[in-house]
């Protein structure tokens, strides 16, 4: 009789750990992908933040997406999870290749094809990345990380503070509670000093 528990408790165990690790796959999987902002640096000098090197938890994820990607091939959240990976990363050409890849699959997400742009900035295609986020903006015309994307791509990316300045000008009013304001509009400000 005791034996009989032993195995019970240890089948109940075990099929704790797997519940507890399908939660922590799908809660990852799920995440909200924090909205793609140049890093400090980047602002300062104008160069994207360097390349980090891959991690083992990152490989584990990227294992873990890419075999979810091919049993489900057409569920373009999981090329863009792997994208969120590896621009965290700081691989750009990667993270757009996949960023591309989730976009095939399911054209017109805003999210991922600003994230695309921001990699293509990263990238020195500020160009296409203008291209990118001025398609976003036609279909969704007040999408804020589009619009403050935009800000800095054309500020730093094309030397056209003005525009830049006029860009976050407009999103500031579209968007009344835009989580930067207070920073944005001290940024707008010491543009504007600064050109004087």
């Amino acid at each position: 009789m005791p034996s009989n528990k032993l195995s019970v408790n240890l089948v109940f165990a075990l099929a704790v750990v797997a519940l507890g690790l399908t939660a922590a796959t799908f809660a990852y999987l799920n995440r909200n992908h924090p909205q793609v902002r140049p890093a400090a640096a980047q602002e300062a000098t104008g160069s994207p933040p360097p390349e980090k090197a891959l991690s083992i938890d990152a490989e584990n994820k990227l294992a873990v997406l890419e075999q979810m990607s091919a049993k489900d091939p057409e569920n373009g959240a999981y090329p863009a999870q792997i994208a969120n990976i590896y621009y965290d990363l700081g691989q750009y050409g990667k993270a757009a290749d996949f960023y591309r890849k989730s976009l095939n699959i399911k054209p017109g997400d805003p999210n991922v094809e600003t994230d695309l742009a921001t990699c293509l900035h990263y990238m020195g295609q500020h160009e296409k990345a203008l291209e990118t986020l001025d398609k976003v903006l036609g279909y969704s015309p007040n999408f804020s990380q589009a619009m403050f994307n935009k800000g800095i791509v054309l500020i730093q990316g094309g030397s056209d503070v003005r525009g830049g300045i006029a860009v976050w000008e407009e999103l500031l009013k579209s968007d009344p509670a835009f989580s930067k304001r207070a920073g944005l509009e001290q940024r707008i400000n010491q543009l504007k000093a600064a050109a004087k």
